[in-house]
């Protein structure tokens, strides 16, 4: 059964667990947080990148409360890194981010439980074959033995041209983020002939770490402290945005050249 992964603020909970029961009820599975895991655990982090990973869309539940929470923010940078299909659900007037291009927000100021009518024909369905979802279900699999039969499903995908961007994103992730080294070595071989860049950095500093893909479908990672810093050469501006300051930084694709722009919270990062 497909899995959807739903992102909300604490405060939106009972909209959101709404949400989980009417889709579990047409077949799908949802994700909710082990009681045994802290917000504050070393592994909360990487549990919550692996469910994203592996599941087949996003719902996001979108308020005030959500806008200024660092978790939704963080839920929805990682699912846009691996081109997932993401699904926002308004509770309120509060403006979606302007990096989340979508065409039809489903609204949800009446009761929750009639969002899920509004999302079902939004969604794959919940017995889904697709292949890019079965590929990365398998990407996140605890065995490391699947996650390398993965790499190997991933490189046989792009050579035929599949699902090119999200199959690169996946790679991607790995070579960067995974806890073995054997995974990120193989996620790099597999990269190698689509992409200049081969991220291998230690997966204990992937907090730090933010993809920018640019207009030419091109991933360059970026470390917050080394552009954060009060001697970096980007420009940035400061702009206000649901309470939140952002740098707007100008940066260059590893793989092309060309110049992207990102938005990113900078504060903790810059020099005294």
């Amino acid at each position: 059964m497909a899995q959807i992964f739903v992102s909300h603020a604490p405060q939106n909970a009972a909209c959101a667990e709404q949400i989980r029961q009417g889709l579990e009820a047409r077949g799908y599975t949802t994700w909710r947080e082990p009681a045994a895991l802290s917000i504050e655990s070393i592994l909360y982090p990487r549990t919550i990148e692996t469910v994203i990973l592996s599941s087949a869309a996003v719902v996001l539940v979108w308020s005030g409360s959500a806008s200024q929470s660092a978790w939704v923010e963080r839920h929805l940078l990682f699912a846009q890194q691996l081109q997932k299909l993401i699904l926002p659900v308004l509770l309120d007037e509060t403006d979606l981010p302007n990096t989340l291009v979508v065409v039809s927000p489903v609204r949800g100021y009446a009761p929750c439980a009639d969002v899920v009518a509004q999302l079902l024909p939004l969604l794959p369905p919940s017995a889904s074959e697709d292949p890019l979802l079965k590929l990365e279900e398998q990407a996140a699999h605890q065995y490391i033995r699947e996650r390398k039969a993965a790499i190997d499903a991933a490189a046989g995908m792009l050579q035929r041209g599949e699902q090119r961007e999200a199959v690169l994103a996946m790679l991607e992730y790995l070579a960067r983020d995974d806890l073995m080294d054997g995974v990120r070595v193989k996620a790099g071989e597999a990269l190698a002939p689509y992409t200049k860049q081969v991220v291998t950095s230690p997966a204990t500093d992937s907090r730090h770490i933010f993809g920018v893909r640019c207009k030419n479908g091109h991933v360059t990672y970026f470390d917050r402290r080394e552009v954060c810093s009060a001697h970096t050469t980007f420009p940035r501006e400061t702009r206000q945005s649901a309470g939140q300051e952002l740098d707007e930084l100008l940066l260059q694709c590893e793989t092309c050249g060309v110049e992207v722009a990102a938005r990113v919270d900078c504060k903790k990062y810059r020099n005294p």
